[in-house]
């Protein structure tokens, strides 16, 4: 919207308005904004979650008594806390802290001030 080439004040209050709809329900694609860098503790914090489970089960000596069927719901309980914690942990090391992410906040001062926003580009060195 803000490469219409002509806006009023209702066009400029929709841009405000899907800027607002998209950060309070931006924590939707945290699992996409990880970085790099949260990779590699992430598979270590799956390893360690699948170690745990498994030397949980084997030092409780109720676990061999049980039926194939407990111990398949019991096994379904753990993969599901497993990615709960899993999940919570790239909302944790994930952000939004982007520049573009940034610039949209002043689109609708800008366009009020400029008109509209037809050579602009959120790519940096076009600036």
């Amino acid at each position: 919207m803000a490469h219409y080439r002509y806006h009023t004040e209702a066009t400029i209050e929709y841009i405000e308005h899907y800027l607002e709809e998209l950060h309070r329900h931006k924590d939707v694609f945290s699992r996409l904004r990880a970085r790099k860098s949260t990779q590699k503790p992430l598979e270590a914090l799956k390893r360690q979650l699948t170690l745990d489970n498994q030397e949980e089960k084997e030092s409780d000596p109720a676990w061999n008594n049980l039926s194939a069927a407990a111990k398949h719901h019991c096994v379904d309980e753990d993969t599901m806390q497993n990615e709960s914690e899993i999940a919570q942990h790239l909302v944790d090391k994930s952000d939004f802290h982007l520049v573009k992410m940034h610039l949209l906040n002043h689109f609708s001062d800008h366009i009020r001030q400029l008109g509209n926003l037809l050579n602009v580009s959120s790519k940096l060195p076009e600036k």
